[in-house]
């Protein structure tokens, strides 16, 4: 991993995964912002890096093998080049539904890190935080596939190719994800509104389910911690009685 990202462990992986969605987010935007050439080509690469860093930076023991990671880059980078080269509607929806698989992939390798192992630290924090923005992302380009297929299914959209509508639908994803809804874009057919009520639904247990395992997490190293000072403190009792003794 060293050749890719230096330097990266459970310690700081989340930092990493953090800092690329945001250059990601904030890159998206500006490109829309200030209207650029090649603003296609920029998502594209922002894109690339953000999955890669994906792949990468996230460690699951049962899954976090070399072999694995660099065959995954390499799909990511032909797909994504490919994207660049070919104007073809199925290289779009492919590539869609690749970016879609790697963020549910890494947001189920995150959630599994955040969850299930070791204490409560500045690093699982952080990951919370970025299972948070992973979901509405994966959520952003589930829409994106509906509109591939299903073209108008969202209102509120400008016509033209899925790279210049990714940033409107990340921002509709998340205010749906936290349940602001500010109307702007709305969904206009059934696969679209079961999408947007479904990730109103993620957005709400997600918040819950992470404030009560984290908590129990850190309650559970808390007792851990109490129960070890109480057996040494018994031993050292049985100790100090044995040479009274």
């Amino acid at each position: 991993m060293a050749g890719f990202i230096p330097h990266v462990d459970e310690r700081n992986n989340f930092i990493v995964l953090l800092t690329a969605l945001v250059f990601f987010l904030a890159g998206d935007a500006i490109a829309v912002q200030f209207q650029l050439q090649n603003a296609h080509s920029v998502v594209n690469t922002l894109l690339l890096i953000t999955l890669v860093v994906n792949v990468w930076a996230v460690h699951n023991p049962r899954t976090d093998l070399i072999s694995w990671k660099l065959g995954a880059s390499m799909v990511i980078v032909m797909i994504m080049v490919g994207d660049l080269f070919v104007q073809s509607l199925t290289l779009t929806r492919f590539q869609l539904l690749i970016a879609f698989l790697f963020i549910c992939l890494t947001i189920w390798q995150a959630w599994s890190q955040v969850m299930f192992t070791g204490v409560v630290d500045r690093n699982k924090i952080v990951g919370a935080i970025c299972i948070y923005l992973l979901l509405g992302v994966a959520w952003a380009f589930a829409y994106l596939i509906a509109d591939s297929f299903i073209p108008g299914s969202m209102t509120g959209l400008d016509s033209g190719i899925w790279q210049e509508k990714v940033h409107s639908l990340v921002y509709y994803s998340m205010v749906t994800l936290t349940t602001l809804g500010y109307g702007e874009i709305t969904p206009a057919q059934p696969l679209t509104r079961f999408l947007a009520f479904m990730e109103a639904i993620t957005g709400i247990f997600y918040t819950t389910v992470l404030v009560a395992s984290l908590i129990g997490i850190r309650l559970s190293g808390v007792d851990r911690t109490r129960r070890i000072e109480e057996l040494g403190q018994e031993s050292r009792s049985a100790q100090a009685s044995d040479e009274a003794s």
